[in-house]
């Protein structure tokens, strides 16, 4: 195998340029004739697998009606052509291949032109997706880390090599969504005896109050004893008459007050009137008691499917708002969890959205179906919901969770206890 190639049968009409160009055009690097070969027209190529890759590429191709033959050839390289390809240094010839990869031209062209400046590429915006997808490359593929470090050299950037504060507020600033531990989501979102209106008090940090230093110091109490003041005088304590003072009035006697009473009327024995009859006797009148009717309310028709949907948060709108924040489903159970309810939800109010999962069940798969709102103390503004299956249950969960009930959104997960409960 040999660099140089030997080209014949070229349609005749071409001349030596033609045939440099052509030749040029699959990898030659220099093209002559020789004297004492007509017709036979030599390429030399920078290695053997060029000069392979084109013979290939030209033997028996059909051009003006005739079939090119090539193959390779012992001929040496003219002493001209060598004294031109000395002109261009190692390091000319690395940096014309490195722009011709680099702007994607192809090298056979001999354009090493770099790209118009006018041709800029448009990419979308920055945002903490794409920052969190070129991370992710960053730390599978090393090139690419290296290629950054490279280009932030050329940059004249800071290094990334030492602790920045700046920075790590910032990346905590931007992804503070997408970092949350579910650890403490769960323990911090399970079952409690506070009402929903005191988890979302102990939500907000407490103030902690600032010692402040004062600029000047206040004076020292003076700790000398006072002096003793001198004793009082004693008063001497004159006796008084009483009858000097007041007036002395006679004291009256009480009158009496006699009871003549007949020997006659203490033996009598006292005569009760005769009754005839029921005449005389009253009997007391009873009044009649008002009887309350019990009217029973109707019953309140199944939430739709198209009114749960319409009244539903988004899951945006979800991570959002603050009583969602660090939310878990919690383990699937048979029994649903719901809190932030408002003071009036009342137990009809809360079976009229689950009745919707179990209304296709019969009355034996029904039974354990259950529905508690707790109205009254601390619990007050939370309710337990317990379905016949896990498989309902999580149904139930996944289509009511962040459900607008009464203008607040219900949040929805599994209570810890999962036993399945008995209808009474």
């Amino acid at each position: 195998m040999s660099k140089v190639l030997m080209i014949r049968h070229l349609p005749t009409g071409l001349s030596l340029g033609d045939k440099e160009q052509l030749l040029k055009h699959f990898g030659a690097e220099s093209v002559w004739e020789s004297s004492k070969k007509s017709n036979y027209v030599f390429a030399s190529f920078g290695t053997m697998e060029r000069a392979k890759h084109s013979l290939l590429r030209l033997h028996q191709l059909e051009l003006a009606g005739r079939r090119l033959v090539v193959e390779y050839s012992t001929e040496k390289v003219p002493v001209t052509t060598v004294n031109k390809q000395k002109l261009d240094s190692a390091a000319t010839l690395m940096i014309k291949r490195f722009l011709c990869s680099l702007n994607a031209w192809n090298p056979s062209v001999d354009f090493y032109q770099p790209p118009s400046p006018h041709l800029k590429y448009q990419y979308p915006d920055i945002n903490p997706e794409v920052i969190i997808n070129i991370v992710h490359m960053l730390l599978k593929h090393k090139p690419f880390y290296i290629q950054v470090l490279h280009l932030m050299n050329k940059m004249s950037l800071d290094t990334p090599f030492n602790s920045n504060i700046i920075a790590i507020n910032t990346f905590k600033e931007i992804f503070r969504e997408y970092l949350f531990d579910m650890a403490n989501s769960y323990k911090n979102d399970s079952e409690s005896e506070l009402s929903s209106d005191e988890i979302m008090a102990t939500d907000q940090h407490p103030v902690i109050p600032v010692m402040v230093r004062r600029k000047h110091k206040l004076p020292k109490p003076s700790r000398k004893i006072p002096a003793t003041l001198p004793p009082e005088a004693k008063m001497k304590r004159i006796p008084i008459n009483q009858e000097e003072v007041f007036d002395i009035t006679a004291v009256q006697e009480p009158k009496k007050i006699c009871v003549m009473v007949s020997q006659d009327s203490l033996q009598k024995p006292v005569e009760e009137p005769e009754v005839i009859g029921e005449i005389g006797k009253y009997d007391k009148e009873e009044k009649p008691q008002n009887i309350e009717e019990s009217i029973s309310e109707p019953e309140q028709p199944i939430i739709t499917r198209k009114e749960l949907l319409k009244n539903r948060l988004s899951h945006y709108d979800m991570k959002i708002l603050p009583v969602f924040k660090n939310y878990h489903p919690g383990q699937p159970s048979l029994r649903l969890y719901i809190k932030n309810l408002a003071k009036n939800v009342t137990s009809e109010d809360v079976e009229r959205i689950y009745r919707l999962y179990v209304v296709d069940l019969t009355e034996e798969e029904r039974q354990g179906f259950d529905v508690r709102v707790m109205q009254e103390g601390r619990m007050k503004g939370q309710a337990f919901v317990t379905f016949p299956s896990e498989r309902i249950a999580q149904k139930a969960l996944t289509e009511t969770n962040g459900f607008m009930l009464k203008d607040r959104p219900m949040i929805v997960q599994f209570a810890r206890a999962a036993n399945k409960r008995t209808i009474e």
